[in-house]
């Protein structure tokens, strides 16, 4: 299947800016953000004006063309003119991801196609969106993996589960932590602590004696635990850190930016995105490259939540509202809104939630 075929293949391009794993994207028209005021969620442009004149309980990103929207007590789609694309008929809703949606019918959770149709049966208790053509589903507190036919590829039998990503999933199976293939195979043989992420340029960040580290997706230890945290690798970099100051590593496990920065307040960035991450410079938020280099200054101060950008602008909290800044660090949406998402083209796969 190709799309199995491209988890394998996006593992691979560890050095290249890649989409989510997965996931196709295209070219939309705009890019679009979900927005809440006051209990009213609408879609927003770069420019900060909305884009429907209509208002909805509820939103959810585009994922694939079509957005999850609340009318009234129940949950249906639009696409991204803001006409309705799936009536409003369910308890909830999910994200696209590979053409399939995992929606809530009668307090279970099946599948929709594009056009609305049930193509997966509302059966498990809870599900997840399809990554690398598998399906996290949990039914009777135990959690498998299902196929885009509904049938289950690996059993229900996992005490605690998270998605595929590049084609390998983290598990606990009766006490036995690690990773698994997409054949419920394991393909970790070493201890791991509770601690682990999702793969991304073919690493993930793993816990083993209450240090972590990395290891590839043949479930190699490639960087050994030393740090006192680490996250996941971003355009070629993660972040790793000791004692409040963290610095980024390569993947060889090098030191590329010094551990100069300290993790103590909110502004701090744990991941590039566009080139970028947001780091403390004294008592403001500043913006530097993969080098290192400060770019941009910013006038948001240290307590200040910024998020990674996407495309082109970053999302932040103030005084808990929610605004945008540029990549010059000037704000160019300010903070107003009681919940904001990143901003995206409507065609693009939201991917997989950890």
């Amino acid at each position: 299947m190709e799309t199995v075929r491209f988890c394998f293949l996006a593992a691979l391009a560890i050095a290249l800016p890649s989409p989510p794993v997965c996931a196709q994207s295209g070219a939309g028209r705009e890019p679009l953000a979900a927005v809440e005021l006051g209990g009213e969620w609408g879609f927003i442009n770069r420019g900060g004006g909305y884009v429907f004149d209509r208002h909805f309980e509820g939103a959810g990103v585009f994922s694939e063309g079509l957005a999850a929207v609340k009318i009234g007590n129940k949950w249906g789609y639009i696409d991204e003119t803001g006409k309705s694309a799936i009536g409003a008929q369910f308890d909830s809703a999910g994200d696209f991801s590979e053409g399939l949606a995992n929606v809530t019918i009668g307090g279970k959770v099946g599948y929709i196609d594009k056009s609305g149709t049930l193509a997966i049966a509302a059966r498990f208790d809870h599900a997840w969106p399809f990554s690398c053509e598998l399906a996290l589903v949990e039914t009777n507190h135990r959690r498998g993996y299902i196929d885009r036919a509904g049938k289950m590829v690996i059993e229900a039998q996992l005490d605690m589960a998270l998605p595929f990503s590049e084609g390998l999933a983290y598990v606990n199976q009766a006490g036995k932590k690690g990773f698994i293939n997409d054949k419920g195979l394991f393909v970790t043989d070493f201890p791991l602590d509770e601690g682990a992420g999702k793969f991304s340029e073919g690493l993930t960040v793993v816990e083993f004696e209450k240090k972590w580290g990395f290891i590839d997706n043949a479930g190699k230890l490639v960087i050994q635990p030393q740090f006192d945290y680490a996250f996941d690798f971003s355009e070629g970099l993660a972040a790793v850190g000791k004692d409040q100051h963290y610095s980024f590593i390569d993947h060889e496990g090098r030191i590329v930016i010094p551990p100069r920065y300290s993790r103590a307040l909110g502004c701090d960035g744990m991941k590039f995105s566009e080139g970028l991450t947001v780091i403390q410079v004294d008592d403001q938020c500043d913006f530097i490259d993969q080098t290192g280099t400060v770019v941009a200054h910013t006038e948001l101060h240290p307590m200040t939540l910024i998020s990674s950008f996407s495309e082109g602008l970053a999302k932040f909290m103030l005084d808990d509202k929610w605004g945008y800044v540029d990549k010059t660090g000037r704000v160019v949406i300010a903070a107003k809104f009681d919940y904001a998402t990143d901003f995206s083209m409507p065609d693009k796969t939201a991917g997989p939630t950890f």
